[in-house]
């Protein structure tokens, strides 16, 4: 399988390097295009961009390219056949409203537009909050291209007591967007009923079950 990580000035960049180690350690191939304002965002994240850079060759990239490198195979479909999924992680609304009017100016929204010309599937995790009507209609527009909307949210049903749980669970959702089945990276309902965790103390100071009836809430 060969898997196509694109990284945009949103924050949330340790998703697109523990997708990547993910991807790697599945055995798949994994270029990843990186955008100039990510590593603005990265430099808020205690990241520098040689640091990231140097990271996500580290974690398994078999290629990394900027944005800006239109002369790359990517930037053609004819090339991104070979390609099965491409994942925007994480996704600016910029370049999500750039996927679905078509405005493809970067390497990015080239394999994205790519990908989706061919069939293929493009997934798009979008972390910004609040949203308003602006970014949902952009949204909106780009799930009807055929763009699939991961929001970087977290599931508690799974209990998460680290922030590499809640990493995992995000980038879990993303495989299985990707039809991707084979993976343990979070405990699927209902299996997730029986986790024992620190949650329910940390939350609501104990497990705490109603005595009510449900048709009493």
């Amino acid at each position: 399988m060969y898997v196509v990580v694109g990284v945009t000035g949103s924050s949330g960049l340790i998703l697109s390097l523990r997708l990547v180690e993910v991807l790697n350690s599945m055995n798949y191939r994994v270029d990843v295009v990186i955008s100039r304002a990510s590593m603005k965002v990265a430099e808020g994240e205690c990241v520098s961009p040689d640091f990231f850079t140097s990271k996500v060759r580290e974690l398994g990239a078999k290629e990394v390219y900027w944005e800006d490198e239109l002369d790359a195979p990517l930037s053609s479909s004819s090339y991104a056949v070979y390609v099965d999924w491409v994942a925007i992680v994480p996704a600016t609304i910029k370049t999500i409203s750039a996927i679905a009017y078509g405005f493809a100016d970067n390497l990015v929204i080239r394999a994205a537009t790519n990908a989706l010309r061919l069939g293929k599937k493009v997934i798009a995790v979008v972390r910004e909050t609040p949203l308003g009507v602006i970014e949902l209609k952009s949204l909106y527009m780009a799930a009807k291209a055929g763009v699939v909307i991961v929001p970087a949210v977290v599931g508690f049903y799974t209990k998460p007591s680290t922030l590499r749980d809640v990493i995992d669970f995000i980038v879990g959702k993303i495989l299985d967007a990707a039809g991707v089945k084979d993976h343990s990276l979070y405990a699927r309902w209902p299996q997730s009923k029986d986790l024992k965790s620190d949650l329910c103390l940390e939350i609501y100071g104990g497990r705490q079950f109603p005595t009510a009836s449900p048709s009493s809430y």
